[in-house]
């Protein structure tokens, strides 16, 4: 006989899944006072706000939720109010002792049975919690189809994701605390403002209110430690905000073309995605000489987000043809290893830079950052109306890199070729402003004057064609520098921080200008920003930081700094001579003559006036020639 089956209920609804991020943590430090915190979360703030939106908590487990709504509308306006709510909170809490929800919500046909919910759709939810960042939300495209534009919320696709235990993949849209920190005001009470009829242009400018003052709101929250202006407004640090941004790092493309022949193809195509992203004010992007350290290496992506302090990193490949070039690239969140967006391009040669618009573009969605019209032009660099001048640049720069004086000599014909085939092609014009100003800086050039007037012409036509080009700005820094111009080159490599906040060397040309105009802490400072991009400091950055760091007295500072230099540049003979300039001022004397009488062993004729000349001020000049006497130079 056989028996019927007990009839099961079964119903579509939106399911909420939430869970308390490193509760374990939390509670293994206070167990007592993490208990009594969740609680007066769940009292204060959750579990009423569920209920406004008409929620049903099914189950908690501890540090976790189960909430299910009628409408996938609810269940998001419930989240997001929740995770706004949150922010408010932690306010005033020391980053150990916050409570940050991980939120994931989708819609599916469920199993009701009695007091709890079963099936797929609970499942999913529970999978989507998983993938949200700390703070954020994730949820299923079938909700992201049902709120449609009923909620005025900023979805990032991460396309179809292969998660635990669920057959297909699910596709994913999410929203990172960010976005929904400085998002519109949803709370209950005010949708209607979003949805009544012909208000539509008086509710823009609301709109545009409330993402300004919840943009502050999450900068305040999360601000790092304040940067310290010294000097007069004219010479102060363009303050970044590098540590509060989303930072990434993208890793040397990896050329699948026989052997290596396109190696220079494949580092110039990273390059000018490095420096598009770098355009995109809210991303802090690594710079090329951090980046390209692991070319040819295959370390974890946690690893590299511990290394290069990076929330996320972007890896791919390039297979080169005559006929077509093949692209294929992808974001992972580091710490994580989670696939956060991955695509594959097929394009004709031609449409290269169509390629590294849409790479940049994506990139930069996925990371939640606002890509507005207005960024989307600054980070468009005109493309060259010559594919072959673009490649003359791309192995012209990977010579370049090599920084070799033979190197360089094989760099130029190169970017003049580039020239001839493109007039209208900035990057070649930079590229030979360089090859000129690096020839003037390493002793490389018959007539240093000629030299530097190239330069400085190269680097005013560049700006000519492109004024929004940091490149152009920077290579005209340094020109001044050189020239002792230490006010306008101040103006250009500010210009140039403005349009690319991640650039490096433009931090590294502020410190030197600053440090020559004796403005020592704001050195310093632009100096400390330019390690947020590239970790490992230069031979000459070296030099800059632990001049400024002595001669604004820190001289401990000054010492550590001068001594890793010593040790990683051992032949660099002026940071030896500024270690025993800070070994004298600390004290040290033993040390101090150790480091001076290796010095004038292998340059018998060391004078402080070979670069104390360059300081604007005299007393500069003489209290820089009074650390390096101390010390017997």
């Amino acid at each position: 006989m056989v028996t019927p089956q007990q009839h099961v209920e079964r119903k579509l609804a939106a399911i909420l899944a939430a869970d308390v991020v490193g509760y374990s943590l939390l509670m293994g430090s206070d167990e007592v006072g993490t208990l009594q915190a969740l609680k007066a979360h769940r009292r204060e703030l959750i579990d009423p706000t569920i209920a406004a939106h008409g929620g049903v908590i099914v189950k908690t487990t501890g540090d976790g939720l189960l909430v299910r709504f009628a409408s996938a509308v609810d269940g998001v306006a419930c989240a997001v109010a929740i995770q706004r709510g949150m922010i408010q909170r932690n306010i005033g809490s020391l980053e150990n002792k916050r409570f940050l929800l991980r939120i994931g919500i989708n819609v599916g046909d469920i199993i009701l049975d009695e007091n709890d919910i079963f099936g797929d759709g609970v499942n999913i939810a529970a999978r989507l919690e998983t993938l949200s960042e700390p703070g954020g939300l994730c949820i299923s495209q079938t909700v992201r189809d049902q709120i449609g534009e009923t909620l005025p919320l900023a979805f990032v696709d991460l396309g179809e994701q292969t998660v635990k235990n669920i057959a297909k993949p699910v596709h994913v849209f999410t929203m990172s605390p960010q976005a929904i920190a400085s998002g519109p005001d949803i709370s209950l009470g005010r949708m209607s403002r979003w949805r009544r009829p012909g208000r539509s242009h008086a509710m823009a400018v609301v709109a545009i209110g409330v993402l300004v003052l919840g943009a502050f709101a999450w900068g305040w929250l999360h601000r790092p430690a304040p940067i310290v202006q010294t000097g007069t407004s004219a010479t102060a640090v363009p303050q970044v905000v590098a540590a509060q941004h989303p930072s990434i790092a993208v890793l040397p493309l990896v050329s699948l073309s026989t052997p290596t022949q396109d190696d220079y193809f494949a580092d110039g195509l990273t390059e000018d995605i490095i420096s598009a992203l770098g355009r995109f004010s809210e991303i802090s992007v690594r710079s090329r000489n951090s980046v390209f350290a692991y070319k040819d290496k295959t370390p974890r992506p946690e690893e590299i987000g511990r290394d290069l302090n990076v929330r996320y990193i972007v890896e791919g490949s390039v297979r080169r043809t005559p006929e077509r070039i093949r692209v294929a690239v992808r974001l992972t969140e580091a710490s994580r290893g989670i696939l956060v967006w991955s695509e594959n391009y097929d394009a004709l040669p031609k449409d290269i830079f169509t390629v590294q618009q849409d790479i940049t573009r994506r990139i930069a969605g996925s990371m939640a950052v606002r890509v507005s019209t207005l960024e989307e032009a600054r980070a468009a660099v005109k493309p060259p109306d010559n594919l072959e001048a673009y490649d003359l640049v791309l192995r012209a720069r990977s010579l370049y890199a090599r920084g070799t004086r033979t190197a360089l000599s094989q760099t130029r014909p190169l970017f003049e070729r580039a020239i001839e085939l493109d007039s209208g092609y900035v990057p070649a014009y930079i590229g030979l402003g360089l090859v000129e100003l690096d020839a003037v800086a390493q002793g490389w050039t018959s007539n240093p004057t000629v030299a530097m007037q190239r330069a400085e012409a190269l680097a005013a036509k560049s700006i000519s064609i492109d004024e929004g080009s940091a490149g152009a700005h920077a290579l005209l820094g340094r020109v001044l520098i050189r020239r002792g111009n230490y006010d306008r080159a101040l103006d250009e490599l500010k210009r140039a921080v403005a349009l690319n906040s991640s650039d490096a060397d433009s931090y590294d040309g502020l410190g030197t200008a600053l440090l020559f105009i004796g403005d020592f802490d704001g050195a310093i400072k632009a100096i400390e920003l330019s390690t947020e991009f590239q970790p490992t400091l230069s031979v000459t950055t070296f030099f800059n930081l632990g001049t400024a760091l002595l001669l604004s007295g820190r001289t401990a500072d000054s010492v550590r700094t001068l001594e890793q230099s010593v040790e990683r540049y051992p032949s660099f003979l002026y940071n030896r001579a500024m270690l025993a300039a800070a070994y004298a001022a600390a004290g040290q004397k033993q040390d101090a003559a150790r480091q001076a009488e290796m010095v004038h062993r292998q340059f018998p004729y060391f004078a402080s006036s070979n670069i104390g000349s360059q300081f604007r001020n005299p007393q500069d000049r003489e209290k820089f020639a009074a650390v390096l006497k101390e010390a017997g130079l």
